[in-house]
């Protein structure tokens, strides 16, 4: 009587267990928002409001972005950690915020690893060692003997203490041997606007931003930092080529939501940004900008976002850049 009891009880709880699990409501079951850490017009903002267009077909459900920018990304993700674990809100950024910044704050308020669970890769742009268009240097072998003719070298400018232009401008110092200070800047913008007028003499920085003026003539590529040359200057080389090894990379974009979002969620955004990465006027509009896409499974993002924060924190702390 009593075993009888107990299996009446186990099937019973299985029984409420199997209602509840079907009546719970299929993801998504409201308004997917992508948090962007940085402000509207940008390129991340960019990215993310031209796939949120196309993901809200897929998914039958509205996609927004809300833009929270500041310190260092902490404040989007900080929104996407305190969020449901139930893939509603997503994160979407770049390099920094999932390989670099948190080996260069001094203190930081999250684990890009630890605290969210990989969605997907999206976008990738190589960055261009861009010169002043009247600068002396017509390649990379007369900037660097430029840089060690004279007395105080040259100054190369970066988006920030850190970021992927400081890093890349260090390793390049060190592996040519030239003079150059390094100049930080609070954003892209600002530094070309610097080496355009010549008050800096060299940078690396995207594609996406430097590609407009290149074309215009506003600014002189000498070589690609990446392992090989972009559709868009196919003329330039990369510093491979040159015979300068090790310094190359590019600017990345991808998705990540909160750590313990069900499989399920995860699996369906997925698919809904792969189809719109996949969108015959999203691949043109991003070629044109100097975009290529580069989707993967969460489990590929989740191994690449590994790899990134093992590469870049060494070079971070030989370069002894902090930020408080």
């Amino acid at each position: 009587m009593l075993l009888r009891r107990t299996l009446l009880a186990a099937l019973s709880a299985t029984a409420v267990a199997g209602v509840a699990h079907a009546q719970a409501p299929a993801f998504p079951s409201r308004t997917v928002t992508i948090v962007v850490p940085f402000p509207a017009g940008g390129i991340t903002d960019t990215i993310a409001r031209a796939l949120a267009q196309k993901m809200a077909d897929t998914l039958g459900k509205p996609v927004i972005v809300d833009n929270k920018p500041g310190a260092g990304g902490q404040i989007a993700a900080s929104q996407v950690k305190q969020a449901d674990a139930d893939g509603h809100t997503v994160y979407v950024a770049a390099t920094e915020m999932f390989a670099i910044n948190q080996n260069l704050f001094r203190k930081f308020s999250y684990d890009p690893v630890k605290d969210f669970a990989p969605v997907i890769s999206l976008i990738a742009s190589p960055l261009v060692l861009v010169v002043p268009s009247n600068s002396p240097a017509n390649s990379v072998a007369e900037l660097v003997q430029l840089a060690k003719s004279r007395k105080d070298g040259l100054n190369f400018a970066s988006q920030g203490m850190g970021s992927i232009g400081h890093l890349l401008g260090e390793l390049f110092r060190g592996k040519t041997g030239g003079h150059f200070q390094h100049v930080a800047y609070k954003g892209s913008a600002p530094a070309l606007q610097d080496v355009m007028s010549g008050q800096v003499d060299m940078m690396f920085d995207p594609i996406i931003s430097t590609g407009p003026l290149i074309a215009g003539k506003k600014l002189k590529p000498l070589a690609i930092a990446a392992a090989k040359r972009a559709a868009q200057l196919p003329d330039v080389p990369t510093l491979g080529e040159l015979g300068i090894q090790g310094v190359d990379a590019g600017v990345w974009f991808g998705a990540v939501v909160k750590a313990g979002t069900p499989a399920p969620a995860i699996a369906k955004l997925n698919e809904a940004f792969l189809k719109a990465l996949n969108e015959p006027d999203i691949q043109k509009r991003f070629a044109e900008q100097g975009m290529q896409a580069f989707p993967s499974t969460p489990a590929q993002f989740g191994s690449f976002i590994q790899s990134e924060v093992a590469r870049w924190a060494p070079l971070i702390k030989a370069s002894g850049a902090t930020i408080d």
